[in-house]
Parts: structure tokens; sequence; C-alpha cells
């Protein structure tokens, strides 16, 4: 690992705010790259030079100016490797019992360093693996480019993995099972990959009481399937069901019928022109009670706080705005795969 300026003078401070002496970090060829004294960086280290060539602690007695003051230089390691050297500017004899403690705690802060941009690199190439996965239209065993990323990634394809979707607009931090593959898909929606159930039920649990909503994809190898399902009921959900988790069985029907993109483009546009006024809201409204209620015209009337006469009333006037009568059932299955175009397409007016 090479040891960056940035790197470098981020420990400097950090120490230099323990200690009342001047900090210098020098690079593998000995050219200061943090100091406290900022006049200093880039200039050659004598004693530095001395240091990288030992590998052993050593002290200054004598001063070279801006190439080096009176105090303690001792190299830093990193995988056995000198990698930069440290000097504490002082009296040697006050500054030296701390030489060894800086070198310990500037090992451990790289040490460190090289550990996180590891499992950054290896989060990347995790994450970009995920992203071809989920772009397959078929099984991955199709595919040996990928067989072989999934090996490296150490991503087991065997079993069949539910597509989680989660809407989580507040950020909420959520803690991912160590089976399970995370990854933003958009600024605003996560994508969750598992094979455990016992996910599924936790992270329905956490929408209901949290802020947030989830779409659930069918378990298939075929994951980018699963992933355009989660999608597909994380929307169709929020319109339709207004409820915060939604498996795409609850919603497959409805989005067979809006691909199916049927020619009913007349009866959206009189679903449209209803909506713009109160009676025809309330007559729409009306529609979309009946149909839950499977037709049922007691149930229906008592949800909408009715009279049954005025029930009656306003299905004969659906019958005369749409021309179709809401109480036979092809008709009513016309209307009712209008007024589903009708509400996705007002959705995205919205």
């Amino acid at each position: 690992m090479q040891l960056t300026s940035f790197l470098a003078q981020s420990i400097v401070d950090k120490m230099m705010a323990q200690i009342p002496y001047n900090i210098n970090m020098m690079n593998e060829n000995g050219y200061i790259i943090a100091s406290g004294n900022k006049s200093r960086i880039n200039n050659l280290h004598i004693g530095a030079l001395n240091v990288i060539k030992t590998k052993k602690t050593q002290t200054m007695t004598t001063s070279y100016g801006k190439n080096g003051l009176p105090g303690v230089n001792t190299p830093v390691f990193f995988e056995k490797k000198v990698v930069g050297v440290i000097g504490i500017t002082g009296k040697p004899e006050e500054v030296t019992p701390l030489a060894s403690l800086l070198k310990v705690s500037t090992e451990l802060l790289i040490k460190q360093e090289a550990y996180n941009k590891q499992r950054q690199k290896q989060k990347l190439e995790l994450n970009h693996f995920l992203y071809q996965w989920i772009q397959l239209k078929d099984a991955i065993e199709k595919h040996p480019d990928l067989l072989l990323e999934a090996k490296k990634n150490g991503v087991d394809i065997v079993y069949p993995r539910r597509a989680i979707a989660i809407q989580n607009k507040n950020n909420i931090s959520l803690s991912v099972d160590n089976e399970d593959y995370e990854f933003d898909f958009s600024p605003k929606i996560k994508i969750i990959l598992t094979k455990l159930e016992s996910s599924v039920k936790r992270y329905s649990s956490l929408s209901k009481k949290n802020a947030f909503k989830i779409g659930i994809g069918n378990s298939t190898k075929k994951v980018g399937q699963s992933v355009n399902e989660a999608l597909r009921a994380l929307e169709l959900g929020q319109i339709f069901l207004k409820k915060k988790n939604i498996f795409y069985t609850d919603v497959r029907f409805i989005d067979l019928l809006l691909k199916a993109n049927f020619p009913l483009g007349k009866l959206v546009s009189d679903f449209n022109s209803a909506n713009k006024g109160e009676t025809g809201k309330n007559l729409i409204q009306t529609l979309i009670v009946y149909i839950k209620k499977n037709e049922n015209v007691s149930e229906t009337a008592k949800t909408l706080f009715i009279h049954r006469n005025t029930l009656s009333y306003r299905l004969n006037q659906i019958t005369i705005l749409f021309g179709l009568n809401p109480k036979k059932t092809s008709d009513l299955f016309e209307l009712y795969v209008g007024l589903i175009y009708f509400i996705f397409q007002y959705s995205k007016k919205g």
C-alpha cells in the first residue's frame, strides 16, 4: 500500500491533537508529504533517508533547516515493507519515548485504511456482478463469464432467491443477513436478494413498523425476473392496494392486464371526463367499492353509507355514462379493466 499525502496528513492531525510536538510524515522516498508545519511539505528529509536505509529508528541532533530538525524518526511498516517514516520534532530525549507509540498507532491506522479500501473494492466488484446478474433473462449457468464472477465474489447461485425492493425515503438503516445480498438500485430504492423466508418476514414486519414500503418478487434462480417483479409490486401496490408490503402475486393479474394494452382508449377517456366533476367522482368510487365487495349490493351500500335505492340509482347512472352495465359480468369486467387503466394513468400524472 502506498502512503498518500491525504492519509498521512489525517494521521498527523490526529496525532498532533494528542501531543505538543510537531509531527512530519515522509513517504518511502524520504519526502515530507504531511506535517504540522505546512511549509516543510514536499521537502526531502535527511533523517528519513537514513531510517529507510537501515529500517531502524534514528535520532537527529543536528538541524538541516527544512530538510530536518532535531528529533526522532521511526520507520512505518506495512506487510513488512517500509512505506514511510514518521518524525517528531523536539529534543531527542523528550520525544524518543513517544516514537514507539506513534509508530504503532500509525501502522494500525494504515492497516485499517488498507482494510477499508479492500472492503470497498470487494463491495464494488460484488455490486458490479449483481448488476450484471439481474440483467439476465435466462439462467446464469448459460453465462460462463458470470459463473466465474459469482465464484470470485463468493456468491452461491445454487438456490433460488427472492428480490425485495425497498423504498426507503427516510434512509432507515437496515441490518442485512450475511446470506443476503444488497445494492442500491436507485437513490431511493434498495434491492435485497435473499433465499431466506425469514428475511422476507423480517423486512415485511419492519415495513409495517417503519416508514418504508417493500415489493417482493417470486422465488426463482432468474433473479433478474424476481427484481422486475419486486419493482413492479412496489409500483402497483402503492397505486392499487395502498399497503406497505406487497408480494408480486398480489398484483400479478393487474400487471398482466396493463401489459395486455387492451384498446380501451374511449373508456379511459370517459373515466377521465367523469373524474373532473363531483358526481362523476362519486360514480367512480361507487364502482370501485362495488367491485371490491364482489357485486354485493348490501355490503356496497353499507360501505358507502348510502341506501340501497341510492346505490341502484348510481349503478344505472354508471350504465348511462359508460354504456356498460355493471350488473352484467362481461360489462363489469370491461369496466374493471378500463378502471385499472384509468387509475394507472391518473397516478402517473400525479
